[in-house]
């Protein structure tokens, strides 16, 4: 919970007795990447299946710009944009029951360390949130066949995620105490996959759909307390990613998965391609029954 009323009263009161009571509020949040389902949505073999992966940000660039803000006759100029940190890489795993033949139901976590988080903004302000980020929630999918080789799936994932923050208000040149904290936001997506199977791999691709949650960069108020009670990190645009990938048998329990994907979507982050990379151990994939060697007739003994 952010600083107390009181507290933010007892920080502005003697600005509000002089004049006008200017306050930037400054936040930023350590958010999750946006990324598409670790799977290729071909069904799993045996009664339910359980994959662990990792995703890797190859880089990204802030999308910012200028804004003026007028309050009283004084104009202010603040960048725009989101005060975001992303994971340089992220952690899955999955766990799907499989209901039916083509309909599976699933638990699906995902988990970025503290280390080595990327910061996606530029500011006066360096703030930077402690913890890591951790999201847990459901998954479902279904799989349409079109015939032996060509196949399409659907897959949603709603997940709630504990996103760590930090947060500052400077009131005439007056700075309040670091804020940190954790606030809950829900992340949704859906992803259309097209599917080939080719012997023993399978080539996917498809598009998914995310919000990406996100921290107001800074806002500005002028002789008001209600900013004591904004959302510190906010559910954010969708975004749009492009996916390309390829999943190969190892063995009739265990597959190995290889993604690489594109965001699309530029606000307020520009993301250069990401790639993942995963196992799944397909429990209870019957096994191929190994032919068993005639041994050729002996000859009659005389």
């Amino acid at each position: 919970m952010r600083f107390s009323v009181i507290f933010s009263f007892l920080l502005i009161a003697p600005s509000l007795l002089l004049g006008c009571a200017v306050t930037e509020v400054h936040r930023a949040a350590y958010v999750p990447l946006p990324q598409p389902p670790m799977r290729s949505g071909a069904p799993s073999e045996g009664r339910s299946l359980l994959s662990a992966g990792a995703m890797l940000l190859s880089g990204q660039k802030p999308v910012e710009g200028v804004q003026q803000v007028t309050i009283d006759q004084d104009t202010y100029s603040i960048t725009t944009g989101a005060a975001n940190y992303v994971p340089r890489s992220q952690t899955n795993l999955n766990w799907r029951y499989r209901v039916s033949r083509n309909f599976d139901l699933g638990i699906s976590g995902e988990w970025g360390v503290s280390a080595g988080k990327l910061k996606t903004y530029k500011d006066d302000v360096n703030l930077e949130p402690k913890g890591n980020v951790v999201g847990i929630g459901l998954s479902m999918g279904y799989n349409f066949n079109i015939d032996r080789e060509w196949s399409v799936a659907l897959a949603t994932e709603f997940l709630s995620y504990s996103v760590p923050y930090a947060g500052q208000s400077i009131t005439n040149g007056i700075s309040s105490p670091v804020e940190y904290g954790n606030e809950s936001v829900g992340v949704f997506s859906f992803s259309i996959l097209t599917r080939l199977k080719l012997g023993n791999a399978k080539i996917f691709g498809g598009v998914t759909f995310r919000n990406h949650p996100t921290a107001p960069k800074v806002e500005i108020y002028a002789n008001e307390l209600h900013y004591a009670f904004d959302n510190n990190v906010d559910a954010g645009n969708f975004y749009t990613m492009l996916t390309l990938g390829a999943e190969f048998l190892l063995a009739p329990e265990l597959r190995l998965l290889v993604m690489v994907f594109q965001p699309i979507t530029t606000d307020p982050v520009q993301y250069f391609p990401m790639f993942g990379l995963g196992l799944a151990w397909d429990m209870g994939a019957a096994r191929r029954a190994t032919p068993v060697e005639q041994m050729p007739p002996s000859e009659p003994s005389i």
